[in-house]
């Protein structure tokens, strides 16, 4: 399967199907066509604009004019897209729409998830105060729990990462009933919270590991419900005041429920011709809840929608079909992309010859990545070479787990992907090859209020939109 993967993208690199332009700062950057009115509520271009655009054309004027829509979207609901919200539905209508009008046959794929609501903001108290940078973890458990600080031994792994709590054993002579401190870092959230209800543990508070970007505190989840204790992220100077405290009591609060909620996949295709398969483009709309998401993920969807509008005016020069998919609570576990790969039959999967996912492609500090499975370093470098013809250092990533390429993936899939970066630090290296400021995160604004259209790097936005234009557009010919 990994083989397929480095043989798939090597074939359609090396294949100079893919189109970048280096700079973004040409007459398609300026601001984006005019604004009309849509279902009443919803602005976008009309139609003597989408015929100016109907040209196998993706730019960045185009693709601003979707952001600026998601953005919209999120001001009048509450300030986010969050799935399962109004944000979400006004969202998923916005992206059916502009695929009907460019002519595609659109799919909603109704997707159930369990939703967790906050009736109020969690506490944290220590000596009869109330600590500052405190925020819950979705999918905690719900309830007030009291006892002892007890700090889990921060330890560093093999590969030099602290892993606190990544281990069963890292909690042994927890007292029962203790509230167990655990920095973050190496494995997921969930499997920190779960060790530690396990050992006994009455409540989990995960602190932040206070390298540069990663001192405050954000949304972070579960993955799934089911947690049985109340768990709380918490920032790295709130992390630090409570081990110095380690034995004293403290009380953690948290004040949520969870609901069944209902979400949508919107799904659109171009034909091929014959049964030369299938080539899929991904991208998750959902935001998390304390923003509106126009970098994480409006900036993919639009690439996506943009890609989708001028690739359905094109010829019909494609031997294979061409399927886009905008997935559903993306954050609250990939659990839209993994209900579609369920609902696929073994004849339906094995006709996907690639899927290509665009998560975070505009980062303010941006850099320009390529994953592309673990066996796909040949790929990499025919991409850099492809790619530094247009001007692009493309720089390869793993394959990580934390975007809906993962459902297809571990389908048997082949997968791709290009990353403009979330809360890692840029390295001085990286600085000199793309610019920005060395020693700060790709995206501030990751998985916060501030991840809004003023954020978005146009020159990334445009260089790896465009690329995935022109990488599905290749991967459809041969």
């Amino acid at each position: 399967m990994r083989g397929r993967i480095a043989a798939f993208v090597i074939a359609v690199l090396a294949a100079g199907g893919v189109v970048l332009v280096a700079s973004s700062a040409g007459t398609d950057e300026a601001a984006g066509p005019a604004v009309k009115q849509h279902s009443g509520t919803l602005q976008r271009p009309g139609p003597e604009e989408r015929g100016a655009r109907g040209r196998q054309r993706v730019t960045v004027a185009g693709m601003f004019a979707h952001l600026r829509a998601l953005q919209q979207i999120a001001d009048r609901h509450g300030g986010n897209r969050a799935a399962g919200t109004a944000g979400d539905r006004a969202s998923v209508d916005y992206v059916a729409g502009r695929l009907r009008d460019a002519g595609y046959r659109v799919r909603a794929q109704p997707v159930s998830f369990p939703y967790f609501d906050e009736r109020g903001d969690p506490r944290v108290r220590l000596d009869g105060e109330d600590l500052n940078g405190v925020r819950t973890l979705v999918y905690s458990g719900g309830g007030a729990a009291t006892g002892a600080v007890r700090e889990v031994d921060p330890r560093t792994s093999e590969t030099g990462e602290r892993d606190a709590g990544c281990r069963a054993s890292d909690f042994a002579g927890l007292p029962a009933g203790a509230v167990a401190l655990i920095e973050r870092g190496t494995c997921r959230l969930r499997r920190k919270v779960d060790n530690a209800a396990r050992a006994g543990a009455s409540a989990a508070v995960i602190f932040n590991d206070g390298r540069v970007g990663r001192e405050g505190t954000i949304t972070g989840t579960l993955a799934s419900p089911g947690a049985e204790i109340p768990a709380v992220f918490a920032s790295f100077d709130a992390g630090r005041r409570l081990a110095a405290a380690e034995g004293r009591r403290v009380r953690v609060t948290v004040r949520a429920i969870s609901e069944r909620r209902t979400t949508a996949n919107v799904v659109a295709e171009l034909p091929g011709r014959g049964r030369a398969g299938v080539v899929m483009g991904g991208a998750h709309l959902d935001s998390v809840a304390d923003g509106p998401g126009i970098n994480d993920n409006g900036s993919g969807v639009a690439a996506l929608l943009e890609s989708a509008e001028a690739l359905a005016s094109a010829p019909a020069e494609r031997r294979r079909a061409l399927r886009f998919g905008f997935w559903g609570a993306e954050e609250l576990g990939l659990i839209g992309s993994r209900r579609y790969i369920r609902g696929l039959d073994p004849a339906e999967r094995e006709r996907i010859a690639a899927y290509v996912n665009l998560d975070m492609i505009g980062s303010r500090n941006a850099g320009r990545f390529l994953y592309a499975g673990d066996d796909a370093q040949p790929a990499a470098a025919t991409a850099r070479r492809v790619l530094g013809r247009a001007g692009v250092a493309l720089e390869e990533t793993d394959l990580s787990g934390g975007s809906d390429h993962v459902s297809f993936d571990r389908a048997g899939i082949p997968v791709a992907g290009l990353f403009s970066g979330a809360s890692g630090i840029k390295s001085s290296e990286q600085r000199g090859r793309w610019g920005g400021r060395s020693g700060a995160p790709f995206d501030r604004c990751y998985h916060r209020e501030c991840d809004r259209l003023g954020g978005i790097d146009r020159a990334s936005l445009g260089q790896l939109g465009r690329g995935a234009a022109g990488l599905l557009r290749a991967l459809a010919r041969r």
